[in-house]
């Protein structure tokens, strides 16, 4: 059962500033790159390095093997099928705790399904282990290791060269929700849970991955995360990659629920994140690329919901601890230090190869995020993320923003931020703008629902130029629905929105004409949650989810924002080019709708 029920019946819904610094070896080569000469000024040219002093004998190291071409698509579910290619049958069978079976039933894993699962299978156990680690150890590309019901200590995983496409390593939960419970760190690192490093092409399914901690008290000792994926690419020069984390429920955890580094190609599907102790339900971070992040819950975490943040100066300090770049010059706080960083580092890996503090090509869509945010921190809270889709979404009764773009107030970045742009002429184009801002992102047919002073529902921050807003319902009594930077006004384009109040942060006048498209120019403007709420099914604050024993249910008088089908407001008003071809709820679309769901009753 996945993460949302619909209103009548079942529905199908479902961070953090850290870098993992691992310890550099293996040969070195020297490496040029600009001089650390100052913070570069906007339009001006960048100053070449100096060659390296002396020969260097050294060997370069064998070239990584090339990220796979990225599946560019604005349906999920082409993106699942084109990029996690699983088995249709296992090669083995490994059990999990005692007493073992002979054989098992499992249907097989469809990452589309999203109503009846295919018929199950028995399968014979090929062996069985007291430990997760134990299995975890002895596992290979296209085994099953099948968990059953019982409380366990967490496991690690690392590279495993026989996993691939069509051989992927599928760590299910067996039982009832809720029956299998992983408590205890993993033995390889007492920071995690589940510890995915360099790991690829895993399955994580159906875990309660149980911390002890409550949001604003971090119980001592505890991981600080439930599930971390890293490439750890410091010490190997890679990334984690083709890694899906499904119907799991994670919650409680010091930190977060989830958190990756140095990664790419990730799914995140029908999961629960819930009350991080400290900061997020779940961190993507470290210029991780390629996600999917799907019919989830993010509930009551102490910072935010959903953080993607790129984090170029984390990034970047990852990449110079790779034994690669031990001649480059010490980090400066310059956009041409960065610029000359990147370039060599994209010669060395190709492009998406390591971390950059950008992230690209993420689908969110069809989550849930209540309650988050009780010390900051949007709910969907984007920093560096670029040429990406954040659709029919469900955002109320959090405390912070309810969708960030911004860049994170990295240095390289200072120069072209304070004062920023006052005129238009001082915007030839993206050179005179900030590079780690988030870029050219489609935002559309998501519901924001807000009562938060000085926060915005939808924020286009630093560097956050060619936003494409359409279909949103964007509702902010406190503050703006929409804040508009002096970075983020460039090819700035939003049409058919539902609007409270738009801000723009105090930039001149003349630099709105840098806009493809103004809010106010085609919007419903000046509506509040009290306007809203006639014209939807049920307005409320309730919260979506209710945790019961070991697993969670939805709450029955959770809110029902779905519009009235009398609604002349939210029914018809949108734009039909940017329509999504299924709601929130996985219904199928009919009309030019605002927001995230298709009209219910009434």
């Amino acid at each position: 059962m996945s993460v949302i029920q619909r209103a009548r019946g079942s529905v199908r819904i479902a961070c953090a500033i850290v870098a993992i610094a691992m310890a550099a070896c293996g040969p070195t080569i020297q490496v040029a790159g600009p001089p650390p000469d100052g913070t570069a000024q906007p339009g001006a040219p960048q100053k070449k390095a100096p060659a390296p002093a002396g020969p260097h004998k050294t060997p370069e190291p064998a070239a990584p093997t090339a990220v796979e071409p990225f599946v560019k698509t604005h349906d999920s579910d082409t993106w699942v099928t084109q990029t996690f290619k699983l088995q249709p049958r296992y090669e083995r069978v490994l059990v999990v705790g005692a007493p073992a079976p002979a054989t098992v039933r499992v249907a097989p894993l469809d990452l589309n399904a999203r109503d009846a699962a295919p018929a199950p299978q028995e399968l014979p156990v090929t062996r069985a282990f007291a430990t997760l680690q134990e299995a975890a150890d002895a596992a290979r590309g296209g085994d099953l290791v099948a968990v059953l019901p019982g409380t366990y200590a967490g496991f690690a995983i690392g590279d495993k060269p026989s996993a691939g496409q069509e051989k992927y390593i599928h760590f299910k939960a067996m039982g009832n929700p809720g029956d299998v419970v992983i408590n205890r760190a993993s033995p390889g690192d007492p920071s995690w849970m589940i510890y995915l490093k360099t790991a690829h092409h895993v399955v994580i399914e159906g875990f309660n991955i149980a911390g002890s901690s409550e949001p604003g008290r971090q119980a001592a000792g505890t991981p600080r995360a439930g599930i971390m994926v890293d490439g750890a690419f410091a010490e190997t020069g890679r990334l984690a990659h083709h890694i899906a984390i499904v119907g799991s429920f994670s919650h409680h955890h010091r930190t977060w629920g989830f958190h990756s580094t140095d990664s790419h190609t990730v799914l995140l599907q029908d999961n629960l994140f819930a009350l991080s102790g400290r900061e997020h339900g779940a961190y993507v971070s470290d210029g991780s690329d390629n996600y999917v992040v799907r019919r989830n819950v993010f509930f009551g975490n102490n910072a935010g919901g959903f953080q993607a943040n790129l984090d170029p100066e984390a990034s970047l300090e990852e990449v110079m601890r790779h034994p690669s770049f031990r001649g480059y010059p010490a980090m400066q706080p310059t956009r041409a230090w960065a610029a000359g960083l990147m370039k060599l580092a994209t010669d060395r890996f190709g492009e998406h190869g390591f971390p950059d503090g950008r992230g690209v090509n993420f689908i969110i869509e069809q989550n849930v995020m209540n309650g988050n945010g009780r010390i900051g921190g949007g709910a969907i809270n984007l920093a560096g993320l670029s040429d990406s889709l954040i659709q029919n979404n469900l955002v109320y009764g959090n405390f912070a923003h309810g969708i960030a773009q911004w860049d994170n107030a990295n240095r390289f970045d200072a120069a072209y931020v304070e004062p920023g742009p006052r005129a238009p002429e001082q915007v030839s184009g993206p050179d005179a703008l900030p590079l780690w801002g988030c870029r050219n992102n489609l935002i559309r047919n998501n519901t924001v629902i807000m009562n938060a002073r000085g926060r915005a529902a939808l924020q286009c921050g630093n560097g956050s130029w060619g936003c494409r807003l359409r279909n949103n319902i964007l509702v902010n009594d406190a503050s703006s629905s929409i804040e508009v930077l002096s970075t983020g006004i460039y090819r700035f384009d939003a049409e058919h929105n539902v609007v409270t109040q738009v801000s723009y942060g105090g930039m001149p006048d003349g630099l709105k004409r840098l806009a493809a498209a103004l809010p106010e120019t085609r919007a419903i403007s000046g509506i509040t949650r009290a306007r809203l709420a006639a014209e939807v099914v049920r307005a409320s604050e309730e919260p979506w989810v209710i945790l019961e024993g070991s697993w969670w249910k939805l709450n029955p008088n959770r809110p029902d924002f779905r519009p009235k089908r009398t609604s002349k407001m939210l029914l018809g008003q949108g734009d039909p080019r940017e329509m999504p071809a299924r709601d929130l709820l996985g219904n199928k679309r009919s009309g030019a709708e605002l927001g995230a769901l298709s009209p219910g009753p009434g």
